[in-house]
Formats: C-alpha cells, sequence, structure tokens
C-alpha cells in the first residue's frame, strides 16, 4: 500500500480505502465488525474499500465510531483539499487542542511538554520516548 511513514515508521495509507483497510486491520476488526459499529451495510464497506467514495455523512459515522476528528475524514475521501499532513490523528489532536479553554497556567504546561519532548527527542527517537504522566508509549 502506498503512503507516507507515521511516526512509528510504519506506511500511512494515501487513500481513503487503503486508511480504511489499514484502521480495520489495526484494530482486529471484520467488515461486519466495521459496518455494525457504524450502522452501514457491509456490502457498503465493501465498497469504499474497493474504492467507492463514502458520502459525508457516512464519514460522519466513522469519525464518531473510530473517534476520528470528521475534517481529516473528508479530506482523505477528497471532500476537502488535503492539508500537508493529512493523518487524521493529527486532524482528531489539532480538533481536540482547539476545544481547550487555554488559560495561562495551562499554556505553560503544555509549552513545557513539547519543550521536555524536544529536549528528548534530540537524544532518543521521539517515538521512543514516554511523556510525563503517560508511562511507555
Amino acid at each position: 500500500m502506498g503512503g507516507m511513514p507515521d511516526v512509528q515508521g510504519e506506511q500511512r495509507a494515501s487513500t481513503f480505502p487503503d486508511w480504511l483497510s489499514q484502521e480495520l486491520a489495526q484494530r482486529g476488526w471484520r467488515q461486519a465488525d466495521f459496518a455494525r459499529a457504524t450502522g452501514v451495510d457491509v456490502s457498503m464497506v465493501s465498497r469504499w474499500l474497493h474504492g467507492r467514495r463514502p458520502d459525508p455523512a457516512s464519514l460522519e459515522r466513522v469519525a464518531e465510531t473510530l473517534g476520528l476528528d470528521l475534517d481529516g475524514l473528508l479530506s482523505m475521501a477528497g471532500y476537502r483539499q488535503r492539508p500537508r499532513n493529512d493523518d487524521p490523528r493529527i486532524a482528531t489532536l489539532v480538533a481536540k487542542i482547539r476545544q481547550v479553554e487555554w488559560t495561562p497556567e495551562r499554556f505553560l504546561i503544555v509549552d513545557a511538554l513539547l519543550e521536555d519532548l524536544r529536549q528528548r527527542s534530540r537524544r532518543i527517537p521521539v517515538e521512543q520516548t514516554a511523556l510525563p504522566g503517560l508511562g511507555e508509549v
């Protein structure tokens, strides 16, 4: 499958069908499991995996089911211009950051965490770095 490596060095899908196939494999789901979870017919999931573009309402169900940001999925499916990095997990993180009520204290905490990550990444690869309070990566 084509794509760019993600932060863990694995290939990240460059198309919606490739991404969906990888996502199902990572979760250990069959097409029927995913169809049941999203509330669509299994034949529709099969069509998506073979290149049919899901409609925006279906993508909304996919985003909700997988806990991902809808904007990233809409971009990957071709409804919106793709951002520079089209990994839906990054779009989800950005959406969560936008929901934070930023106070000076919260900003300083996040800034300190990012600086700690920058310092650690100079010594070891980022994907091997545990964030403070989150245990092993």
